[in-house]
């Protein structure tokens, strides 16, 4: 699926706007602050129904507007297809397709895969586990449809198991949880297993292109010590989750180990070539989403000129026109932009600029107008 078109209402500091999307590259040039980020922050809200930057729903919405509207029309399957993205700051969110109310954000993330790419892109890596367990579900969701059933029972067990605990529930009455958590966790475990067995060797293609130099290993740790069950584990442990209150053990643990020679990337990368790394990892999971089930996702990149070097940056876009994905790309310098652009003629660039009155851009084929 691709976006045709984009109105965006009261997000952030865009009160109104108008985009004709381009069915590969639209770039984005302009000085700090003009809403470019905000822009792919709209785009990623209306496939995910979150934000990337805040938890906080008083910062998405337009100052002093009650709600924020989201609508695009995109392509699928040789349909078009209307979506639209409604939410109030009592939390409130409407999702209709085709001007029909669906239940779930779900239903539209489902065929409108996203990835995002930001100057912290690096903090996958860096950062705590959950980044990595989030991406590794990531690729799931979309390439596996057994994995939301499974994801969405694990989540349920865990917070009732942890209430027991929390509860001092009864010795007998943890051993009947451990079984059922350990039952849906080994499921679990064995699907995001599979995925990396499979993702690894498209990582290791990007890593060849843009860290040439390094050999980078890709492993996952289970969340428990996989020489044993996890029912053994769990029961053995019982004292030590008791006296913490919640689950030690499980797939809510997992995480993604990448190292060099035995250390982990951490300390022996820099951090330019932690941002390759994490550039190598999402591409990877574009090009396997793209074998898997002929979904292409569409690439948010933030700020990619300032982050990247002239012939890194000419990597990634041969990549990206391999992929034949859509992409929006924020930078400050229209300069750094103009070669991708010059690719196709069908490709769009848009310059972003803060005016007292609002944001004006020298094409037509964008409105918008900020506060």
């Amino acid at each position: 699926m691709s976006l045709i078109s984009l109105c965006i209402e009261n997000f952030r500091n865009i009160k109104a706007a108008t985009i004709e999307c381009a069915p590969h590259f639209n770039l984005f040039f302009g000085n700090n602050a003009t809403g470019k980020t905000s822009l792919l922050e709209a785009i990623y809200y209306l496939g995910t129904g979150k934000s990337f930057r805040t938890h906080q729903l008083e910062n998405v919405i337009h100052y002093n507007q009650f709600l924020f509207t989201l609508s695009a029309e995109s392509f699928q399957d040789n349909a078009h297809i209307i979506i639209g993205l409604q939410r109030t700051q009592a939390g409130q969110m409407t999702v209709r397709v085709n001007q029909k109310n669906i239940r779930s954000i779900a239903e539209i993330s489902s065929q409108l895969p996203m990835q995002f790419i930001s100057a912290e892109s690096h903090r996958l890596l860096t950062d705590g586990p959950k980044l990595r367990r989030q991406f590794l579900d990531w690729g799931l969701f979309y390439t596996n449809t057994t994995f939301f059933p499974v994801w969405k029972q694990f989540q349920k067990i865990l917070v009732q198991r942890n209430a027991a605990l929390k509860s001092h529930a009864s010795e007998q009455e943890m051993f009947v949880w451990n079984r059922q958590f350990s039952e849906i966790s080994e499921t679990l475990n064995n699907l995001r297993k599979q995925y990396i067995t499979t993702l690894i060797p498209f990582f290791q293609k990007m890593v060849q292109v843009l860290l040439p130099e390094k050999i980078i290993n890709l492993n996952y740790l289970s969340g428990w010590d996989d020489m044993q069950s996890l029912q053994n584990c769990l029961d053995s442990n019982l004292f030590k989750e008791y006296q913490a209150s919640h689950t030690l053990y499980g797939p809510h643990r997992a995480d993604l180990s990448l190292s060099v020679n035995n250390f982990s990337v951490e300390n022996c990368l820099s951090q330019g070539q932690l941002k390759l790394c994490a550039y190598a990892l999402k591409l990877a999971q574009g090009l396997h989403l793209q074998e898997t089930t002929n979904k292409t996702p569409i690439f948010l990149i933030d700020d990619m000129p300032s982050e990247l070097d002239n012939e890194k940056r000419h990597l990634i876009t041969e990549i990206l026109s391999q992929l034949d994905a859509q992409v929006f790309i924020t930078g400050i310098e229209k300069t750094d932009l103009t070669e991708i652009y010059m690719l196709s003629e069908k490709n769009k660039m848009f310059h972003v600029e803060h005016t007292i009155t609002g944001a004006t851009l020298t094409t037509h084929h964008f409105q918008m107008q900020c506060e």
